[in-house]
């Protein structure tokens, strides 16, 4: 009887699961404490689904600022955007949802660098944040989606918890979650990112994790480092990426000579 228990106990365990590693980044020490960080670079004609990422550095001010209702965008700088991503633990809000991935990108004048930061352990939030409280500084107008509405309180509380002072997503913020609403609403289905991926951009992803996976993903991670914290962070990547394309088919220069 016990060799029959045991059998069926071997037959019902679930079978260990890989560990997952991150991508190949670097872990950096800017005086806050070490965090792990990797850097992409993407020239200015890299096309991510049908519009080149340069695209959004030749905006059409007065469209784009026609759609956001915000006269103050007819003179964007493009060069003074963050644009801005994040992965939560939850969508509940409150101090105890911790912001885990960031995703941010900026225009240089040859490239798009996106950055994304993660985080290995608890420990290393503080530091994350003073980095994040950085490139806020560095660059004050956030691009987003719904980042008005979500982003925005949950850095805002986890920058509360540790102290660290900076503006979160404040004015001016191009939300562009309200931007293609109000321009393509009527004739969508939803406002959705995905949706607008496949209108604006004709992009559609292959294999990519649903964000609503991400907080079970790392919290597997942190607990025996086999959640697949890999494919949210190229969720997060891509993410990123469709913020800045989306600005550019939005209101790029050529947007109205392209339709």
């Amino acid at each position: 009887m016990r060799e029959f228990l045991l059998r069926r106990q071997q037959q019902f365990q679930s079978p260990p699961r890989p560990v997952v590693a991150l991508p190949p980044g670097e872990v950096v020490d800017l005086g806050q404490g070490p965090l792990w960080r990797r850097q992409l670079r993407y020239p200015l004609a890299h096309a991510h689904g049908s519009v080149p990422l340069g695209r959004a550095r030749r905006l059409d001010g007065d469209r784009l600022a026609l759609l956001a209702r915000e006269p103050a965008f007819a003179a964007l700088d493009v060069d003074r955007c963050l644009f801005f991503d994040t992965e939560t633990t939850g969508l509940a809000g409150g101090a105890g949802t911790v912001v885990f991935a960031y995703g941010l990108a900026w225009f240089e004048p040859d490239a798009l660098v996106l950055e994304q930061l993660f985080l290995r352990d608890f420990g290393e939030e503080p530091a994350m944040l003073h980095l994040v409280a950085e490139r806020l500084r560095a660059r004050p107008v956030s691009v987003t989606f719904v980042g008005k509405s979500y982003d925005r309180h949950r850095i805002a509380a986890r920058m509360a918890v540790h102290k660290v002072r900076s503006p979160v997503l404040t004015a001016p913020h191009l939300d562009l979650y309200h931007v293609v609403r109000r321009s393509c609403a009527r004739d969508w289905p939803d406002s959705r990112l995905r949706t607008a991926e496949q209108r604006l951009l004709q992009l559609d992803r292959d294999d990519d994790l649903p964000g609503s996976e991400a907080p079970a993903a790392f919290l597997d991670w942190i607990r025996d480092h086999t959640g697949p914290v890999d494919r949210v962070l190229e969720h997060n990547r891509l993410d990123v990426l469709s913020l800045v394309a989306l600005l550019g088919a939005l209101a790029g220069g050529e947007a109205r000579h392209e339709a």
